[in-house]
């Protein structure tokens, strides 16, 4: 299928030149406790919005939130059923080994945690996991398919893209920030994990594709009143409606667990359990459209108007 081709908006270009600028909410102090689980196993999101509880300022306030907890059980029980494989996008190009994948993006500052085991629910060491996402604005890094894009800039850049090895417990640590959305998908994380030496293209053999997502109330509290993300206005796709995991009756395997941390800071983890060969079958997660979940970018409007949101120049910056 042809991807159709999207203007670019001088609007958006200008609001990611004056992203930098915005506000970093004041803490006291460098906390290291976690406030409250905000979602995942059933779990009630907080109305962090009223409280002021999200910071901003990019991932050297993860930094300062001190030592982090480990979101992980000690024993992860004898029920492990494979991770379901996602599309891997159009949106997808080579990655660097890096914890640290913001580029000096600001944004929500989040923590993701994600730990590979396989069916016998013991650790897989020494894997590469790689992940992509897009910045606040809703917009990707890289050489790819223009549509990914909604800045000529980020052409030969490559934010929110890395990948990291798993150590001794099958775990692989990001320090990222929370992304945008653009029309026709959930907000979510793209994920690809790898044996031996990293290939970068997308047919490359991989233990697993797939995509994590958040809650539909924690993306509408952060859009709503997070002031980097509130300017774009709310997702135009819910979890239901998303084509890559919107025909899943149960979508928890899929959905990130969160936590904040005591200064604003997002801690966001998940396991996955990935075959030991790759020519083992996987199953297929099943989006809304029942093709099991073809994943596609349909891009922002023209102009970059969301449908519900603010006019494309957004909110004025904070000084």
């Amino acid at each position: 299928m042809r991807l159709p081709h999207l203007p670019q908006n001088p609007h958006r270009r200008r609001l990611l030149k004056l992203g930098g600028m915005a506000l970093i909410a004041s803490q006291t102090g460098l906390l290291a406790a976690c406030s409250k689980v905000l979602e995942g196993s059933g779990n009630t999101v907080g109305t962090t919005a009223a409280t002021g509880r999200w910071t901003s300022g990019g991932t050297a306030m993860i930094a300062k939130a001190g030592q982090l907890p480990n979101p992980f059980d000690a024993t992860p029980g004898n029920a492990c059923q494979l991770t379901c494989e996602a599309t891997i996008g159009p949106c997808h190009t080579h990655s660097v080994e890096r914890r640290d994948i913001s580029d000096g993006w600001d944004g929500l500052p989040l923590c993701l945690m994600l730990r590979v085991l396989d069916e016998n629910c013991q650790p897989v060491p020494d894997v590469i996991v790689e992940i992509w996402h897009t910045n606040y604005t809703g917009g990707y890094s890289g050489q790819i398919q223009r549509m990914c894009n909604n800045n000529q800039d980020d052409l030969d850049k490559q934010f929110f893209r890395g990948y990291q090895r798993t150590d001794a417990a099958g775990i692989a640590r990001f320090d990222t920030c929370y992304p945008g959305w653009y029309r026709g998908r959930a907000v979510h994380i793209h994920v690809r994990v790898q044996t031996g030496e990293y290939q970068a293209d997308d047919h490359a053999p991989a233990s697993v594709i797939t995509q994590f997502l958040f809650s539909d109330a924690l993306n509408q509290e952060i859009f709503t009143g997070h002031v980097l993300y509130s300017g774009y206005g709310q997702p135009d796709t819910t979890l239901d409606t998303d084509n890559v995991v919107g025909g899943e009756s149960d979508k928890s395997p899929y959905i990130l667990d969160v936590q904040r941390l005591d200064n604003g800071v997002m801690l966001a983890s998940k396991t996955l359990i990935v075959r030991r060969e790759d020519g083992q079958p996987l199953c297929r997660v099943k989006g809304a459209h029942g093709q099991g979940g073809p994943g596609g970018r349909r891009g922002p409007p023209p102009d970059g108007q969301r449908p519900d949101g603010p006019p494309p120049d957004g909110p004025p910056p904070a000084h």
